[in-house]
C-alpha cells in the first residue's frame, strides 16, 4: 500500500500523484482563488480576488511549521511543490518559503507559477534556487493572453515573456513551460507560429501541452483533441510533449459532444418525432451512442415514445 498522511489545519495538502512530479506534497501560499489571473480555462474556479499586489497570506510562523512538519514527512513524498489555489508569488513570503524548503528538506522543490511576476527581481533569484520550475505561458500574443488568461491590472504580457527569458538565464534547474490550449482560442497558425518563436527565446528544458479535460471555470473554454496537441507539438519541436491523458480527454470530448448532442436532439424531435434511424442520419453519430442517449432521455421523461408500424418514434 502506498504511504500516505493527512495533516490537518494546515498549509500543506497531499501528497497527490502528480502526472508529471509523481508524489507532491503542496504547500498553499494563498487563500482560495487569490490570483493575478482568471483564466478560462482554471480547475479551482472563478478568481474571487484578481489581483497583481503581493501581500503577507500567511505569516512566517505558519509556513516555518509547515516546512518542519514536511521535514518530518519526507518518506511519503518524491517533491515539495510551492503551488495553491490561486498565485503563489502573491505572497510577500513567497521567497522566503522557498528558501525554507531548500535548507529544510532533502526531497526536490518545485515551484508552479502562471509567470506574471517573474518581472520581479527577488521572485526570479528565489526561482533560481528551485529545482524546477513549471510556469504557465499560453499565448505570445496580447489580444490572445487577454482572452484567455484575463490578467489583473497592471500585469502584461511583454513582462512575463521578459521575465521568462532572464529566469531561464539565471536558474541553477530545469524549466518546464505549461501552454494550456483551449479549442478557438489559442490554437490560430497565427498564435502558434508567434508562440513558436517566444519558446524558441526563452529556451525551456521543456515545454508541455494541456487542454481541458477537467470541469473549468468558463463554459467557452472547451478542449482540443489528442491528435491536435499531437500536431502541435510537432510544430514547436523536440522538447514539447502533450502531458494530457488520452484516454481520459477522449472521454470529456465525448460528454461535451453528447451535451450538445442531446440539445439538438431534443430541439429535433420537438419538431417532428423521430425514429432512431432518422436521427442517426439527421446528426452523423452512429445508432448506438443515439439509442443510449434517446433511453436515457425517456427515463427522464424528457422524451415520449410512439410505436408506430412496428417502429418506435420519439418526440418531445
Amino acid at each position: 500500500m502506498e504511504k500516505s498522511f493527512v495533516w490537518k489545519k494546515s498549509l500543506l495538502f497531499g501528497p497527490v500523484r502528480s502526472r508529471r512530479l509523481g508524489r507532491s506534497l503542496g504547500i498553499d501560499l494563498v487563500p482560495r482563488k487569490v490570483c493575478s489571473m482568471d483564466c478560462l480555462y482554471c480547475e479551482v474556479g472563478k478568481t474571487t480576488f484578481l489581483t497583481a499586489e503581493r501581500r503577507f497570506y500567511f505569516t512566517k510562523e505558519e509556513i516555518e511549521e509547515a516546512i518542519l512538519t514536511a521535514k518530518e514527512k519526507q518518506d511519503f513524498f518524491d517533491v515539495f511543490t510551492l503551488t495553491g489555489s490561486g498565485e503563489p508569488t502573491l505572497n510577500f513570503y513567497f521567497e522566503e518559503t522557498l528558501f525554507l524548503a531548500k535548507k529544510h528538506l532533502s526531497k526536490p522543490v518545485a515551484v508552479l507559477t502562471n509567470s506574471t511576476l517573474l518581472h520581479i527581481s527577488s521572485v526570479r533569484e528565489a526561482l533560481c534556487e528551485a529545482d524546477l520550475v513549471l510556469p504557465s505561458l499560453d499565448a505570445a500574443r496580447p489580444e490572445t493572453f487577454n482572452l484567455i488568461n484575463r490578467p489583473a491590472k497592471g500585469i502584461s504580457l511583454e513582462n512575463i515573456i521578459d521575465g521568462l527569458k532572464e529566469l531561464r538565464k539565471q536558474m541553477k534547474g530545469e524549466m518546464w513551460v505549461e501552454v494550456f490550449f483551449l479549442a478557438g482560442i489559442n490554437d490560430s497558425q497565427e498564435d502558434l507560429e508567434a508562440l513558436k518563436k517566444c519558446i524558441e527565446e526563452i529556451n525551456p528544458h521543456k515545454v508541455q501541452l494541456n487542454t481541458a479535460v477537467r470541469p473549468v471555470a468558463y463554459q467557452e473554454a472547451r478542449p482540443l483533441s489528442y491528435a491536435k496537441l499531437e500536431e502541435i507539438a510537432r510544430f514547436l519541436g523536440e522538447k514539447t510533449e502533450v502531458i494530457v491523458n488520452k484516454e481520459r480527454l477522449e472521454k470529456r470530448l465525448l460528454s461535451l459532444t453528447l451535451e450538445g448532442l442531446e440539445k439538438e436532439v431534443v430541439a429535433y424531435v420537438k419538431r417532428r418525432p423521430a425514429s432512431v434511424e432518422e436521427l442517426s442520419e439527421a446528426f452523423g453519430v452512429e445508432p448506438k451512442v443515439l439509442l443510449e442517449l434517446l433511453e436515457r432521455l425517456s427515463q427522464e421523461g424528457v422524451l415520449k415514445l410512439k410505436e408506430l408500424e412496428g417502429q418506435t418514434y420519439y418526440s418531445a
